[in-house]
Formats: structure tokens, C-alpha cells, sequence
């Protein structure tokens, strides 16, 4: 069934206004019609079942049925992601979206390329929504994964201290020892959080900067592997760790 994203849910019998993108996508590129049944999402993990009762420059549907589809993970994967080049950064974005990470968190650091200042538009933090949107309708998702704004390493490192129940990692291709296998999650874990560097990885004075403050450096193996395919790799390597997938 046809999935689309609403700005606010609402009650059974009540009629919602679907956003312009969304509108315009039912009655130009679907044509959908009058009384087609349609599902609406709302990001919080509620699914709204819906019948069109206008399509035309503005779609309205009423809800017929609510349910919920929240599924708390046992444990929540935070990513913080070096800022990528181009279509890479959306490619991550999208993967992550599938992969049922909550939080992604771009950052700046110095092998980064462009400005950071660039990068903290209102413009890119909704062409990442409108990606994690698209997402997760193909994979059934029914919350939204979250997109910060960037920030730099540092800042980034600070805001996730030493804490009960999170387990901090820090994936370095310069790391030649601890690997996965050698990864024992505690049962009291609750938040993992992961960090890969952009093209060119993190510096090794920002690899040891994370060290201090008691971040756990882990290989991916003896393959240099593109940015996005280490993100992509890590995040499905640690989900299947922790029993999301």
C-alpha cells in the first residue's frame, strides 16, 4: 500500500491536509483517485489508515483506522559520519534510514572538503529529510531517522561523554588489532555510538584525541573500503550485534 508523510496526525474520522511535495506527487506522478486507500505517517512510529476524498492541487484524506508501529530497539545506534563529497553523503543517509539507525550525525574534521559553514544550510538538512522520507517508505519504516546539523569532531566527541549503558566506537582504518570479533557488549548497553571519517579518514591526532577521552578504536578488516561502504558496513555489522537486525 502507498505510504506518504504528513506534517501532524489526527483521530479516526478527522481529514488531514497532505503536504504540497506529497500532493503533487498523488495527483501529477501516482494520479491516484477519489476513495483510493492510501497510508499516512506522521514520523512517530504511528501508521494512519486513509481514504482520498480530494485529489487535485491539494490532497485531503480521512482517516479511517490508527495503529502503531513503534518498535523500540533494544539498543539505538547513534552514527556520527565525517562530512562526505556529493551524492555519497545522501547515500549514507538513505542506507542508514534502511538500516534502523536513529540518529546520524555529520561532522566536520580535517580531511574534510568545502567549508563547514556550507554544509549547515536549512537547504541540505531538508534534502536529508526529504531522502530519510523516501527511505522509509521502501523499507516500511514508520520513524524518522534523525538528521543533525553538522558539527565539528570535537564537539561532537564532547557530546557524548563516558555514560552508563553507551558504548563508544571509533572506526580507523589505521587500527590494526581490535576488530569486531573481539567486541563484548555488556547486556546493560543501551546506546551504541559509532564514528567513521570522511574521504581519507580521521587524522591520527583526531584518532587520539577520541582515545583520550576513552573512545574504542575498532578495524574493519585488512580492505581499505570506500567512505560510504565503511558506514554502511559498520552499521549493519553492529546492528546485527546487538539483535536489531
Amino acid at each position: 500500500m502507498r505510504r506518504f508523510f504528513v506534517d501532524n496526525g489526527g483521530a479516526v474520522g478527522e481529514t488531514l491536509q497532505l503536504p504540497e511535495s506529497e500532493s503533487r506527487h498523488i495527483s501529477r506522478a501516482l494520479r491516484l483517485g477519489i476513495g483510493t486507500v492510501v497510508e499516512l505517517l506522521d514520523g512517530s512510529g504511528l501508521v494512519y489508515s486513509a481514504e482520498l476524498v480530494e485529489v487535485g492541487r491539494q490532497v485531503l484524506a480521512r482517516i479511517t483506522a490508527v495503529r502503531s508501529e513503534k518498535k523500540k530497539e533494544a539498543v539505538a545506534l547513534f552514527i556520527g559520519q565525517g562530512q562526505l563529497k556529493g551524492q555519497k553523503m545522501d547515500t549514507v543517509v538513505q542506507k542508514c534510514t534502511e538500516l534502523g539507525v536513529s540518529r546520524l550525525m555529520p561532522f566536520w574534521s580535517s580531511r574534510c572538503q568545502g567549508k563547514l559553514q556550507e554544509l549547515q544550510g536549512e537547504k541540505k538538512l531538508e534534502r536529508y529529510k526529504r531522502i530519510v522520507e523516501s527511505a522509509c517508505k521502501q523499507c516500511y519504516r514508520s520513524d524518522l531517522m534523525v538528521v543533525d546539523p553538522p558539527c565539528t569532531f570535537t564537539d561532537l566527541l564532547q557530546a557524548f561523554p563516558i555514560e552508563e549503558g553507551r558504548l563508544r566506537l571509533l572506526f580507523w582504518e589505521e587500527e590494526r588489532e581490535f576488530t569486531l570479533h573481539d567486541l563484548v557488549i555488556p547486556e546493560i548497553v543501551q546506546e551504541v555510538v559509532i564514528l567513521l571519517g570522511p574521504e581519507g579518514g580521521l587524522s591520527v591526532e583526531e584518532a587520539e584525541m577520541a582515545k583520550a577521552q576513552g573512545w574504542q578504536t575498532v578495524s574493519l578488516g585488512r580492505r581499505i573500503l570506500r567512505a560510504e561502504t565503511a558506514t554502511i558496513t559498520a552499521a549493519s555489522l553492529v546492528q546485527f550485534l546487538v539483535r536489531n537486525i
